[in-house]
């Protein structure tokens, strides 16, 4: 005759090879013949928690509590019950199997995964290192322990206790994952490479294992091998949402927009509410210049985890962009200044709706913004909510306005430097140029080493003694942050005028940059800031743009007077340089020389604001017409010449801004007319269409006359153009 003890072997033994039903059967014959067999009762609730029966499984549990109280296990397993549905007691009956059995190490496991899932950091790491305090040779604890350490951005602490960890199991797939993961938070991406390495190796069925791979390929800059990694992890698993966004980031940083897009979408599918999928399809679609679903979109950077103003958005009411009626509407930063300096260009537009600007900015452009007409206030700390009706933050701008390539803001400048500090900084660039030729450029070479592409854009001082070299090119340093100090010995020891050191904000950037004639940069504020000036601007674009810098182009929408200088493939600089100087050397070469006659004399003829805006406005439309490199490089040289001078007027009022709009609109209107009649002159056709075409041009010429009046009117111009002709 079989006793209880070996039929409740027997039951384990099926149990535990996963023939449940087969044990579940011994369980209940033997609480038929003992029904307060507790050891009985207590397996027959986990057979039944596994089967689904949870109220089943709770009541087998609670019976078993009941006749034997002080059993840890039963205590221990009901924790598991309780945390896996939500229940609120489960860290009680965790704490009661300790009580009962202090060495009880999955108690202290458990305890601290159900802290680390309520977000209760310090307790999850209390209870972990008990576990392995307990017991340090179980591999669980010292790698929840490493999980909490991560949460925490205490990367090397938790790559220690993912050491610990798998030296006791070396074949634990998701410690090996995690080890890389962390690794790569410190950017060790060989080592972390290797790891997910090896978690694939151990399951190749790891979706998770193979986009975690992809991304420390990424960072080791294969970006081939990085895509065919997380498609293989969406091969294996197509649901998996954070393979299908990782497999776009990929391709985006191979500049293959539509399998970028294609994939953002797919994330979007399966999880529509997903934020960060959302976001970067927008960056992608902005990238494309596919702006209205770009900036749709986009929107969605607002609820990502990682947004900066995730934590602080104001409580007052969005605006949407319905008509402000007299209501003061915060603009407020989210990102970089440089995104500030780019966005605040719409200000007016803003006031011009009727809407009562406050900016909140940091104070560092508080000086320079201090002209931006239609701003109430600038306020750089905290507003209380009463002092504002609606807010939005500034990168919505795009959306708000509906901002399509072609509705781009792009008149410039619509920030100016102050005349009395750009005339002290002037003072001190007068040195550089003796004989009153060559070009003085200022350089920025590093962004802010915070920034999450930084090591894809900066490339440091060294670079800048190629330029140096240049005759008649003389070079200013006006980089700011943690590399400035670099300017007072520059590699080579090549020349360098470093202003760095007295710089405090903005404003002094802009008053230097008035007295330069170009500035060469990376992707930084600065470039933004030269950009909103009007003046000439280089920038060295790395292979994957931001989204503001699109692809395929060396010029911007957003800013006329800047040029762009791309990498032809990832972390190369070399041929962006090899142009950037080769440009250089041209503007250098044909810049103004010290005069030794009459025929070297420059032209400079007094015109009218109207005459001058006429002119820029016709350029504009030929920068967008003429394919032809050289002719579009004469262009872009004069127009930056006349944007300079006409920094001078206040063109950013809006209802100066109305007019040079639909100034450039008339010469539009007269460059497709005149083509339309050389098209008839070819044909010799003489008739209707041209006498129309004829009369079109002078109805037309006599709008333009009169939007240059009311320019030279709005801007005080003491030039006035007059034209007389007969009445018809």
């Amino acid at each position: 005759m079989v006793t209880i003890q070996e039929a409740l072997a027997a039951a384990v033994q099926h149990h535990q090879s996963g023939r449940l039903a087969v044990a579940a059967k011994v369980y209940r014959r033997i609480l038929e013949v003992t029904p307060d067999q507790t050891d009985a009762l207590h397996l027959l609730g986990l057979v039944a928690r596994r089967s689904g029966q949870l109220h089943a499984a709770l009541r087998l549990l609670a019976r078993s509590l009941r006749i034997s109280p002080d059993m840890a296990e039963p205590r221990l397993n009901l924790g598991n019950m309780l945390r896996d549905h939500g229940h609120g007691a489960a860290s009680t009956a965790y704490h009661s199997a300790i009580a009962l059995r202090p060495d009880l190490t999955a108690a202290y496991e458990n305890l601290g995964g159900l802290y680390r899932t309520q977000g209760r950091s310090a307790e999850a790491e209390r209870a972990y290192r008990l576990a392995v305090r307990t017991n340090p040779m179980a591999a669980e604890g010292h790698n929840g322990l490493a999980n909490v350490l991560q949460e925490r951005e205490d990367l090397d602490g938790a790559v220690a206790a993912y050491r610990r960890g798998l030296a006791i199991d070396p074949t634990h797939i998701a410690a090996c994952n995690n080890m890389g993961i962390a690794l790569r938070g410190l950017d060790r991406q060989g080592e972390a490479m290797a790891w997910h390495r090896r978690a694939v190796t151990l399951d190749p069925y790891f979706a998770a294992g193979h986009t975690s791979l992809g991304l420390a390929l990424q960072g080791c800059g294969l970006l081939e091998e990085a895509a065919r990694a997380h498609a293989r992890a969406v091969a294996i698993d197509p649901g998996f949402t954070g393979g299908h966004a990782n497999h776009g980031n990929a391709r985006l940083n191979q500049n293959r927009l539509d399998e970028a897009i294609t994939e953002f979408r797919r994330a979007t599918v399966i999880d529509p509410a997903g934020p960060d999928a959302h976001r970067n399809l927008g960056m992608a679609l902005l990238v494309a210049g596919r702006f209205e679903e770009g900036w749709r979109e986009y929107e969605w950077r607002l609820r990502c985890k990682d947004a900066p103003t995730h934590a602080a958005m104001p409580t007052r009411p969005r605006w949407n962009g319905e008509p402000p009626e007299g209501r003061r509407i915060l603009l407020h930063g989210e990102q970089g200044l440089g995104d500030a300096l780019q966005f605040c260009r719409y200000v007016p537009l803003v006031a011009a709706r009727g809407g009562r600007v406050i900016l909140g900015l940091p104070a560092a452009l508080e000086r320079v913004m201090a002209g931006l007409p239609g701003v109430e206030r600038f306020v750089s700390g905290q507003l209380p909510t009463d002092a504002f009706d609606l807010h939005l933050p500034m990168l919505s701008l795009g959306e708000v306005f509906g901002t399509q390539m072609d509705t781009i803001p792009h008149r410039v400048p619509y920030l100016t430097a102050e005349p009395d500090l750009a005339a002290r900084w002037g003072e001190r660039l007068k040195g550089l140029a003796k004989d009153g030729s060559g070009l003085k450029v200022g350089i920025v070479w590093a962004g802010s080493p915070s920034h999450g592409n930084d090591k894809n854009r900066s490339i440091g001082l060294a670079p800048f003694a190629r330029l140096a070299a240049i005759p008649g090119v003389s070079l200013v340093s006006i980089q700011k942050g943690p590399t400035e100090g670099q300017a007072a010995n520059p590699p080579g020891g090549f020349p360098l005028l470093n202003l760095s050191p007295d710089i405090h904000d903005f404003a002094d950037t802009a008053a230097i940059m008035a007295g330069l004639d170009l500035v060469v940069c990376v992707d930084t504020s600065v470039a933004h800031l030269a950009g909103a000036l009007g003046v000439p601007v280089w920038v060295m674009v790395p292979f994957a743009p931001d989204w503001r810098w699109m692809l395929d182009r060396d010029d911007s929408p957003w800013y006329p007077t800047m040029r762009l200088f791309r990498q032809d493939r990832p972390g190369s600089w070399e041929n962006a340089l090899d142009r950037l100087e080769q440009a250089l050397r041209q503007r250098a070469a044909s810049s103004p020389h010290p005069r030794t006659g009459p025929s070297d004399m420059p032209i400079l003829a007094p015109v009218s604001w109207g005459e001058l805006l006429d002119k820029i406005t016709i350029l504009d439309i030929k920068a967008e017409r003429i394919a032809d490199a050289d002719k579009l490089a004469n262009v872009r040289r004069e127009r930056e010449a006349l944007v300079a001078v006409a920094a001078q007027a206040d063109t950013a009022r809006a209802e100066v801004a109305v007019l040079i709009d639909e100034l450039r609109a008339v010469n539009t209107t007269l460059w497709e007319v005149e083509d339309e009649i050389r098209d008839c002159e070819r044909a010799k056709d003489f008739g209707p269409r041209f006498v129309e075409l004829a009369r079109q041009v002078y109805h037309t010429n006599d709008r333009r006359a009169a939007l240059k009046r009311e320019l030279n009117g709005l801007l005080g111009s003491e030039l006035v153009e007059e034209k007389s002709y007969q009445a018809y």
